[in-house]
């Protein structure tokens, strides 16, 4: 409940009982005070208090609020002013694009309040709605630093800043007009300034809230723009106000709140990572709590002015208020709570042990959206019916929490899909899949690993796209993108069993702040060490523009990495995500191109590949419908779409494997960093890929060699962990791998003529694997 604070003088006199306070025909109160004999407005409120505690919007002002007089519309504008250039300064912070989020704690709701303050205080300047980087970066750590830095100078963000200088420049330009109107004395002269003021004020809003813009930056981007138009907004609702345009006023509140809202529905519904959560929940927790409880008393306020007779309302216009008495004074309490852990930061660290990322948002839903807790309320009755859980009624869900509906709604949720995937779930011939040994098992991918890989190629393409200047050419390789996303999903999402903890399916993570978050809490560990380091292998090698397999190739073949300077020094950002050390990645390419030059001799790795063939990369080739064409007639006869990828790969010994024996059922492994040669199914699979082209059993041995030397370089001062990676099993896997490869060569044999150009093939193939041997055993 919300309670208006007046100066101690006013307190004093209306306890007293000499001066009463304003209330609505409703019974709501006003914050405005008024003497009880004479019924003279005497005072206006100078702050607020919601729940008992002080009411601190992140975006409104107090002072469009606590009376509506000229001196606190003035200040009014100027607290919009200086809250606009805080919020806008930060998505300097926030980013664009790739890089958006890199460092959210920097401008987190608590900072942000800091930040708040020292503007207030002049502490520091805001130009151009931009704060100096250095002021904004003083209590931040060096990587923090590196990031933002890193941000700031990215082309991207460089085009959105100056569309928002440009808006903030529109805005100031405004409220200096604003106040220098409200300084005329003649009422038409007024009115026209104070129009042509809320024009620009409505262009600049536009660029805040422009789609384009909006589409280009993550969930807390977004936010933090949408946050600076609400602030222009109200400012457009003050200048009604003052030429006492209630009725127009009174209906923008009513769309403010409807927008705040919806805008926040969309923003959650965009937000893909923990992070970002972590970011959004106790920000927007605060708009919803303080900001829109503010914004319903000045509708309250305004519509109490509408109602009033026109006697009472010259009486109001006429009030002269004390101005020591209802200036609002800069609260010692206000000083503390910027400086203290806000309580929605504690509420949501209370809520995060008790929940998970899904069931967070759904909570912030249904605060935004409370009519939405009817569906959820009914979905849960409904799954508790099938469960047999009777307590799930109507009457019991009432007094629930809207955190025990979310947990409830997103826990049967997750029960009715897995038994839905598990009445479709295909029979697997546990025959057709080979026994995985301990050394297929150290170059194994779960599905979840293979999500994680994949993606980092993802952003690896599309900061190659971003670094290209050529319109032309950057247009194909966003088309290439989209193809090789597309049937990179197809293979992840085949992966997916009843146990996968997915929101809807493997798809590529195209936020990168939601790639980081799942790397720290899944991968950075000493014991994944060797895990997260394949990952970085395949994404340092993967060499992006192949032909995808179909009509589009043709287009594509010209297309080439804008700049490897730039990339090399995206895949250093990927290194330190990962935990691993950027200097990996020159090592890396080093003993990549060492290697294929010592296996074959002479020959540029990055040009690997005669045309029509296989290139670079076995896990990256089973994202595409290539080799599912190759390989779909001999493996998986009669199959097509997903069930073709599937059964490929559950067959392909050397492509991917069972995670636990089971197949497809069991979750499927992919293997990476030259593991496709090692194991049993060589024969089956890896024989028909490498039949195809030699030149994919050349790149899988020289990453075999590089990650077998990271395993050494690992280990060196380790017992321990060799004891878990044993090298000797790994060189009779491989050994093995070749005998399987020589087993297909000979059955291709019965028949020379029919199968000349694949015996070829694979004569070239079984030739680089014994070098590659030879050279793996030397290591030894």
């Amino acid at each position: 409940m919300m309670n208006f604070v007046f100066p101690p003088v006013v307190e004093a006199a209306i306890a007293a009982g000499k001066y009463a306070q304003v209330y609505t025909s409703a019974g709501v109160p006003i914050g405005m005070a008024r003497d009880a004999a004479t019924g003279q407005f005497v005072a206006h409120a100078v702050g607020a208090t919601v729940n008992d505690s002080p009411l601190s919007p992140l975006v409104s002002a107090m002072q469009f609020v606590m009376g509506g007089q000229m001196q606190q519309t003035q200040m009014g504008f100027q607290a919009v002013q200086a809250s606009l250039g805080v919020l806008q300064a930060t998505t300097a912070v926030i980013g664009v694009g790739t890089l958006a989020g890199v460092a959210l704690s920097a401008v987190n709701l608590h900072q942000t309040l800091k930040l708040k303050k020292a503007v207030e205080r002049l502490e520091v300047k805001v130009e151009n709605g931009f704060i100096n980087l250095e002021q904004l970066l003083k209590d931040q750590g060096t990587e923090i630093k590196q990031l933002i830095y890193q941000v700031v100078e990215e082309m991207k963000f460089e085009n959105h800043r100056l569309v928002l200088v440009r808006a903030y420049g529109l805005f100031t330009q405004a409220i200096q007009r604003m106040r220098s109107a409200l300084q005329l004395k003649d009422i038409d002269r007024r009115n026209a300034e104070i129009d042509a003021a809320r024009g620009m004020l409505f262009e600049a809003l536009a660029d805040y809230r422009n789609p384009q813009l909006l589409e280009e930056t993550c969930a807390a981007g977004q936010l933090r723009r949408l946050e600076c138009s609400w602030a222009i907004e109200q400012s457009i609702i003050a200048t009604y106000q003052v030429q006492n345009e209630f009725g127009a006023a009174s209906d923008r509140i009513s769309q403010l709140q409807a927008n705040i809202r919806q805008d926040g529905l969309r923003i959650i519904d965009a937000c893909d990572s923990d992070d970002e959560l972590d970011f959004l929940f106790p920000e927007i927790t605060r708009i919803h709590n303080h900001d829109l409880v503010l914004l319903d008393s000045w509708q309250n306020q305004i519509e109490w002015t509408i109602a009033l007779p026109p006697s009472e309302l010259k009486l109001l216009q006429s009030a002269e208020f004390n101005a020591s008495q209802t200036s609002v004074s800069e609260d010692a309490k206000s000083d503390k709570t910027a400086l203290v852990i806000p309580p929605e930061q504690l509420i949501y660290d209370n809520l995060r042990p008790k929940s998970h990322f899904y069931s967070l948002c759904t909570q912030l839903e249904l605060m935004l959206e409370p009519q939405r807790r009817e569906e959820y309320e009914s979905y849960i009755i409904k799954q508790g019916e099938i469960a047999g859980y009777k307590t799930f009624v109507l009457s019991n869900l009432e007094k629930a929490s809207d955190l025990a509906v979310a947990n409830l709604y997103h826990y049967l949720k997750v029960r009715d899909e897995s038994e839905d995937e598990s009445e479709n779930e295909p029979e697997i011939n546990s025959e057709a899949i080979k026994e995985d040994s301990q050394a297929m098992k150290e170059f194994g991918l779960t599905p979840e690993q293979t999500r994680i890989m994949f993606s980092y190629q993802y952003h690896l393409v599309q900061a190659d796209i971003d670094s290209g200047s050529d319109y032309e050419k950057n247009s194909l390789k966003r088309e290439w993108l989209r193809k090789w996303k597309a049937s990179t999903e197809l293979f992840l999402n085949s992966q997916r069993t009843p146990s996968s903890l997915s929101k809807s399916s493997f798809d590529i993570i195209t936020d990168f702040e939601h790639l980081k978050n799942l790397v720290k809490s899944s991968l950075i560990a000493p014991g994944n060490q060797l895990t997260r380091c394949l990952i970085l292998l395949e994404v340092t090698l993967f060499q992006p523009y192949y032909p995808l397999g179909d009509n589009r190739d043709e287009a594509f073949k010209n297309l080439k990495i804008a700049d490897e300077e730039k990339l090399t020094n995206k895949l250093r950002v990927f290194a330190i995500t990962l935990d691993i050390e950027p200097d990996s990645v020159h090592r890396f390419k080093s003993n990549y191109k060492e290697a294929i030059k010592g296996i074959k001799g002479g020959v540029n790795p990055w040009l690997v590949g005669a045309a029509g063939a296989v290139v670079l990369g076995v896990a990256a080739i089973f994202a595409t419908p290539l080799i599912v064409g190759l390989l779909a007639p001999i493996l998986a006869p009669g199959l097509g779409g997903a069930a073709a990828v599937s059964a490929v790969l559950a067959a392909l010994g050397g492509g991917a494997i069972a995670a636990g024996g089971f197949g497809m059922a069991g979750g499927m492994a992919v293997i990476v960093a030259g593991g496709s040669i090692l194991g049993a199914g060589a024969g089956v699979g890896v024989g028909a890929l490498f039949g195809q082209s030699p030149d994919a059993a050349l790149t899988q041995a020289a990453k075999l060699e590089v990650a077998i030397k990271e395993i050494i370089f690992i280990q060196k001062d380790s017992r321990k962990d060799q004891e878990i990676i044993k090298l000797p099993e790994i060189i009779k896997q491989l050994r093995r791998g070749i005998r399987s490869l020589e087993d297909k060569l000979d059955e291709l044999l019965l028949e020379p003529e029919k199968n000349k150009k694949e015996i070829e093939n694979l004569k070239q193939a079984i030739e680089y694997l014994k070098k590659a041997l030879g050279r793996i055993q030397g290591l030894m």
